[in-house]
């Protein structure tokens, strides 16, 4: 902390030493409010000067944005008629948006702020110099919602002056400052429309539960027109935010994470992790990663943030599961014991709309492919570890979900679905309709037909057997020396009774078959 507060004031010393100018108190027109060292008022620009990383340098600005400019004595030069000139010793000239008059990394409450966007347009004016001009950078300063303003203005200092030892000289504006916007989409995209290449966005996050602060960096960097973005974190304890920041090279080691870089590793970043478990031989992983050991078993870790380890046991699809959260001890080692618990996860699926059809994502989805489930619907898991469902809705693009199947209860997955526009996929997700309706057709007409043929072989076979009762009778009629009276009359008739069945069940099968041999070869050329 008394480092921090030794800098800042050096930067102030340094700001008000030997002074090039006469000092005024100058205000804008948008309300920022600025000690400066007056330089001269010339026609309608008015020159101010002050130390920049312990050069002096003086900025132009319109005459236009002033409301005052008020010297030591009490008098506004505005109201000056005649041009008010002071001639520097030596200096060195460049456009920004607004007087300072110390040191950059330092910054001012919202009242008094670095730079407004009323004064963005002078930072973009361009420069007689023929020199190449070093890379436009803003930082946004940190916010304090929740915390002290102080806090928040510290380690916006504190990040400036990272930024200028990695050679860029950022200059500081808050959101409120460019009114129009009220996201960091808009405040990104105005900045780079005034040419600011190098955009950093400091955000500050309180844990009233955990009694930590997190410090979000996000870096956009234009090369072309579009930016690359980057996002780091960092946890810091609320009571021992600064002396947190500083240890192991976290701030900076955010600033290079957020840049793009790598970070600088120490051995006293790692944390060591010892899991046992009841009983022993649990898979223990981490959400979206593979296995990572057996229990017991230690692992190393260099993550600072607080993060969930999942132990789990199957057999004989059985599963058994646990889990529990922890918060790594650089440079030491936590120990966690797990006891596992019978349980039978599922996975609840919810789409809006509803009525999809749910596909593992493990092979592409042909006509001939089974949908696992139509959503709302919950599917059991038995495999722990990373795994994929597709969503396939008529009229709506496919989704592919990517998760974690976690030894928990209950895995809620929820998928709001995008309808389709595209006349392309329309046309290709109709052939794909068509063709599994088709081929749903074509099963039927299989089922169906294995069915028919099956009856119709059923039908034929008691033909037969009734064609085999009446050739029995007709032998016992041929016997020699047979009475021909009521007896053999009935058995004549009984005979020809069986004759009669046999011949219907005989044409009938013979339909069937016929009809089943056809559905057949239609189901199949439907299926195929």
């Amino acid at each position: 902390m008394k480092k921090i507060f030794l800098l800042i004031a050096i930067a102030l010393t340094a700001a008000f030493a030997n002074p090039e100018g006469i000092f005024v108190d100058v205000e804008l027109l948008s309300g920022t409010k600025q000690r400066a060292q007056l330089m001269g008022i010339e026609n309608d620009t008015v020159s101010l000067g002050g130390y920049i990383q312990n050069k002096f340098t003086i900025v132009k600005i319109a005459k236009k944005q002033f409301k005052k400019i008020i010297d030591e004595k009490g008098n506004d030069l505005m109201k000056v008629k005649t041009k008010v000139v002071v001639k520097p010793t030596s200096s060195s000239q460049t456009s920004a948006p607004e007087p300072k008059s110390s040191s950059s990394h330092t910054v001012k409450s919202s009242s008094s702020s670095s730079i407004s966007s009323s004064s963005i347009e002078h930072a973009t004016a361009p420069s007689s110099s023929s020199e190449k001009q070093p890379v436009k950078t803003v930082l946004i300063a940190y916010n304090a919602d929740g915390i002290e303003q102080s806090v928040a203005d510290q380690f916006t200092a504190l990040t400036t002056r990272l930024l200028m030892e990695a050679g860029e000289n950022p200059q500081i504006i808050r959101k409120s400052d460019i009114k129009k916007c009220d996201d960091n989409i808009c405040i990104q995209s105005e900045l780079a429309s005034y040419g600011y290449k190098s955009i950093y966005f400091g955000e500050i996050v309180p844990d009233i539960k955990t009694d930590s602060l997190t410090l979000n960096l996000t870096h956009a960097f234009y090369e072309d027109s579009l930016p690359m973005l980057h996002r780091a974190s960092i946890n810091l304890s609320r009571n021992a935010a600064f002396s947190d920041a500083i240890t192991n090279n976290k701030l900076k080691n955010q600033l290079l994470d957020a840049q793009g870089k790598d970070i600088i590793k120490s051995k006293k970043d790692r944390s060591y992790i010892h899991i046992e478990t009841d009983p022993d031989g649990a898979t223990i992983s981490r959400a979206e990663k593979d296995a990572i050991c057996k229990s017991p078993c230690t692992f190393v870790t260099t993550d600072t943030t607080k993060f969930t380890v999942f132990a789990y046991w199957n057999v004989d699809r059985h599963l058994w599961g646990s889990s529990t959260n922890i918060v790594p001890l650089p440079g030491d080692t936590v120990h966690v014991s797990l006891k596992l618990k019978r349980i039978t996860p599922e996975i609840r699926i919810l789409t809006f709309p509803e009525g999809a059809n749910v596909y593992k994502a493990s092979a592409p989805i042909t006509k001939r492919s089974k949908a696992i489930a139509q959503t709302p619907d919950k599917i059991s898991v038995y495999n722990m570890g990373a795994d994929s469902l597709v969503i396939r809705k008529a009229g709506y693009r496919d989704t592919l979900i990517n998760f974690f199947a976690a030894p928990v209860p209950q895995i809620d997955l929820s998928i709001n679905l995008e309808k389709l526009t595209n006349f392309d996929e329309i046309e290709m997700q109709n052939k794909w309709l068509h063709d599994k309706k088709m081929q749903t057709l074509g099963e039927a007409m299989i089922g169906g037909a294995a069915g028919t043929v099956l009856i119709g072989s059923l039908l034929m076979y008691f033909a037969h057997l009734d064609y085999s009762d009446a050739e029995d009778i007709k032998k016992e009629l041929k016997i020699p020396g047979a009475s021909k009276g009521k007896n053999y009359q009935d058995k004549v008739k009984k005979n020809k009774k069986l004759v009669d069945q046999g011949d219907n069940k005989a044409i009938a099968g013979g339909i069937l078959l016929g009809t089943g041999a056809a559905l057949l070869g239609v189901g199949l050329y439907f299926y195929f």
